[in-house]
């Protein structure tokens, strides 16, 4: 495409914007990238074309339409910052670095602390000027377009990492033509054979359902006008992968949904929506659990449209679903182009209402997670506060408040405040008393009961959604655990000082440990024993310096039990060093976790709920992962296929593009119920659950296999 065609673009929504501008931006960026070319084989700044394309789609001003010819000029050629500026301007030069610096690593040996880093640089530059995640999504969008031409490990990684951030950040952001798009991309990748079977089923009966919403179109606008009610009404598209989730996540059978018309009814006014309403309702039943009013409650990036589906007479048993949305002109804009519909980028800040809801939500998500130190905790939580469902309740006063999906009583009391949480007892929901841990649903209204006696329950951890609940239950512990980690510190320097066949009590108050506790700047012996309990010192070391002696253990096997030492392990969020994981559950990063105090053998990692734990809570403490991309550790899947030649080396050969190891394989026949069917159990060195769940995920997808699932504990 020309930039005289992108100019033609640009002029009917803005005819008085700098095109000359966005001429140099254009000739500039195809100059810089003139000879590169991607995977596909096509010119570079086919690329760049392509990201200016869709930011004009979205109707935005020319200097971001500049930055999106140029994103990639910073990386990919000499051209320095002080270059775009001198030439461009600050402003342009400021989103081409923001987009730049949240696109300098590779999926390729990433670490999850360069990942992690990554991501908080996109919230950053985002907070800073909205129009960076704007250019970016843009940028995400066509790469996914064109994602064919990469390895499939790779599109797996990627598509993945599209689903669970950038659609969801598009969500959050309101702009719906970027996010079912992405969806859509990303789905293809992860499950294509799901996808392909969708879009089989919905294109056989394409004709007949087109003819039918041609109609349906006809008949409403005729009821609409005879109640003097002037509307637009046009069927909408169905997007796969919301068609995959209704089925997968809301139980509603296919023929159902394939079946579904689904229509746009846009009006003038608010007012109007809710004589639309009533006319369908008058003129049609409908179903009213799936009435919801998204006008009178906004979703948090500022969508609002009445939702009802009614059912035509033309099914006598049980009518045609037809599900509608009602929204006034100006809801569509918002809907369609969320918070590019109304930013103010003259002044880099919010225009609206809706827009400064999205942008404090923005704000307060980075105060949240930036507070995470470790690299899993801060992927783990932005997924969380990026979920795309959410629940509405109000509190006994009738204010409302929105938090994730699956969010508890406790989450909605540190939403009000820490020290409503820290003190939480009790809740009732409805006017009914409910466990804490119960899930609450939209339009609960939510009564916190409190006790200055009450405190946070490490249980509280498993159940909270909120990063806001689960910083401040971890900050509450951290504060109030310092004796539980001068004891347990006790008990390391205990078992290792009786390894060495030396008295506890003869060493405690020696001034020898004290005079270490000084060296490490420490001022008494309880800081010392407070140390090595939260991991920061090694009891091993603490004795050697006290008790030398030569190292006696090498060449001594390890525990028949035991993987491996694992530094990648945390008590209660700081570092330990006697620590083993166990055969018996193979738990990896991702996976919860417990530790067990083993006398005289440190803390023995399990998977929570793993069998072989004896129920003794004094010897239980709280463990989590702090990962590291390098390390590996060993898990066990069961793979249920047909028995044919090359079965296994499809299987084999898709592991690897994983770059995963297969530690150990055995391949059973006979033993199967069903004739032709193998059973391969398989061992596998991954970095963690989500490596392992990618892989198996693929697996599912080769002709042939039937299952795939993970090998539970052993007892």
């Amino acid at each position: 495409m020309s930039v005289e065609a992108l100019i033609n673009q640009i002029e009917v929504y803005n005819p008085d914007a700098d095109f000359d501008l966005l001429r140099r931006s254009y000739e500039y960026s195809e100059e810089h990238h003139s000879g590169q070319q991607r995977r596909s084989g096509h010119p570079y700044f086919t690329h760049c074309l392509e990201t200016a394309k869709s930011l004009i789609d979205l109707k935005l001003d020319v200097p971001t339409i500049c930055a999106g010819l140029l994103h990639d000029v910073l990386e990919d050629t000499l051209v320095t910052r002080d270059d775009l500026a001198q030439l461009f301007g600050e402003s342009i030069a400021q989103l081409v670095e923001g987009v730049t610096k949240i696109g300098t690593y590779h999926f390729k040996g990433r670490t999850q602390q360069t990942q992690a880093d990554n991501y908080l640089n996109l919230f950053l530059a985002t907070a800073k000027d909205i129009r960076v995640i704007l250019i970016k999504l843009a940028d995400r969008l066509h790469n996914m377009e064109t994602l064919s031409f990469l390895p499939i490990g790779r599109q797996q990684e990627i598509a993945k990492e599209t689903l669970e951030i950038y659609a969801s950040l598009a969500h959050r952001l309101g702009i719906n033509r970027f996010k079912s798009r992405l969806e859509d991309l990303a789905f293809k990748y992860l499950h294509p054979l799901e996808y392909r079977e969708i879009a089989s089923l919905l294109a056989e009966k394409l004709d007949e359902r087109e003819a039918y919403t041609r109609k349906m179109e006809g008949v409403i606008v005729q009821e609409l006008e005879a109640g003097g009610i002037r509307a637009k009404v046009h069927g909408r598209p169905k997007h796969i992968y919301s068609i995959y989730h209704k089925i997968h996540h809301k139980g509603v059978p296919f023929e159902e949904i394939c079946d579904l018309i689904a229509l746009r009814i846009l009006v003038e006014t608010t007012a109007d929506c809710y004589a639309v309403l009533g006319a369908l309702h008058g003129k049609w039943k409908h179903i009213p659990e799936r009435f919801k009013d998204f006008v009178g409650l906004p979703k948090r990036n500022g969508y609002r449209s009445l939702h009802t589906t009614i059912l035509d007479r033309d099914r006598p048993e049980r009518g045609r679903p037809i599900e509608i949305q009602i929204r006034a002109f100006q809801m569509h804009e918002v809907a369609e182009y969320g918070i590019a519909a109304h930013w103010s980028y003259k002044e880099g800040l919010p225009s609206t209402s809706e827009s400064q809801s999205i942008f404090a939500w923005l704000r307060q998500m980075l105060d949240d997670i930036q507070e995470l130190k470790n690299p899993y905790q801060f992927i783990q939580s932005m997924k969380w506060e990026l979920l795309p469902d959410e629940v509405y309740v109000f509190s006994p006063k009738g204010d409302l408040y929105s938090l994730p999906a699956g969010s508890t009583p406790i989450d909605f009391a540190y939403k009000i405040h820490t020290d409503i949480g820290e003190t939480c007892c009790g809740a009732e929901v409805n006017g009914v008393i409910l466990p804490l841990r119960h899930r609450l649903q939209n339009g609960d209204r939510v009564r916190i009961m409190t006790n200055s006696k009450a405190h946070p329950s490490r249980d509280w951890l498993r159940w909270v959604k909120t990063t806001r609940a689960r910083n401040k239950i971890r900050h509450w512990f951290r504060e109030q655990d310092r004796a539980q980690a001068i004891e347990l510190g006790r008990r390391f320097l205990e078992m290792e000082l009786r390894r060495q066949h030396l008295d506890l009590r003869t060493y405690l108050k020696s001034p020898e440990l004290l005079a270490f506790a000084k060296k490490l700047k420490l001022n008494t012996i309880d800081d010392l024993l407070m140390q090595i309990g939260n991991g920061k010192e090694s009891a091993e070391h603490v004795v050697n310096v006290l008790h030398p002696e030569p190292d006696t253990r090498e060449g001594r096997e390890a525990p028949v039990d035991a993987v491996r030492p694992a530094p990648a392990i945390q008590l209660e969020g700081i570092d330990i060093a006697l620590v083993r994981i166990m055969k018996c559950c193979y738990p990896i990063p991702g996976d919860e976790i417990i530790g067990y105090i083993t006398r005289g053998r440190g803390v023995s990692i399990h998977r929570a709920g793993c069998p072989r734990i004896i129920n003794e809570t004094e010897r239980v403490v709280n463990v989590e992962w702090k990962p590291e991309i390098l390390t590996t550790y060993p898990a066990e899947i069961a793979v249920q296929c047909d028995d044919r030649p090359g079965m296994l080396g499809e299987i084999a050969t898709l592991i690897a593009q994983f770059k995963v190891n297969i530690v150990k394989g055995n391949l059973a026949h006979s033993s199967m119920p069903v004739e032709g069917m193998a059973h391969d159990r398989l061992t596998l060195a991954v970095n963690g659950i989500e490596q392992l769940e990618a892989v198996m995920e693929s697996i599912r997808c080769l002709k042939g296999v039937q299952t795939v699932s993970r090998i539970a504990a052993r007892n």
